[in-house]
Formats: structure tokens, sequence, C-alpha cells
């Protein structure tokens, strides 16, 4: 509870602030780049997720397979 009552808290303090002024995506940018802010002082991270070897691991044999159709294709076509 206490790490989202201090991310809340640092959140707020970042909110304030901003001046409301500006365009609606100006505004948005300055909120993103608040959140950026208290989301490294709190030390936040993201989580590689479970399935990411095994998706990796299939982005590499397509990445292999279209590799050698690739060669396989411009050796055959040769005159």
């Amino acid at each position: 509870m206490f790490r989202t009552y201090n991310a809340s808290w640092t959140m707020q303090e970042q909110l304030d602030e901003i001046l409301n002024k500006g365009t609606v995506h100006e505004k948005y940018a300055a909120y993103n780049l608040a959140n950026k802010k208290v989301a490294i002082l709190c030390n936040h991270q993201r989580t590689v997720s479970t399935t990411h070897e095994t998706m990796m691991q299939k982005q590499e044999e397509k990445v292999h397979l279209d590799f050698l159709i690739y060669f396989y294709i411009s050796k055959t076509n040769k005159v």
C-alpha cells in the first residue's frame, strides 16, 4: 500500500507543477513526462513476460526461415 500511496502522492506533486496552458497535445506530453519521472523516482520497472523466451525463439526461427527462402530463391533464379 505504501508504494501506491507514495507513487500517487509523487505524481500529484508532478501534476501540480504543470501549468494549465497549451494544447491538448502539450498537456498530454507534460503528463507523460510527469508519469515517467514518477516511475524513475519510485523505481518502477516492467518485468519480462513469462512467454518472452518463446516469442523470441519463434522470431529467430522466422528470420532464419526467411533467410533460407531468400537464399534458395536467389540461387535457383540465376542463369
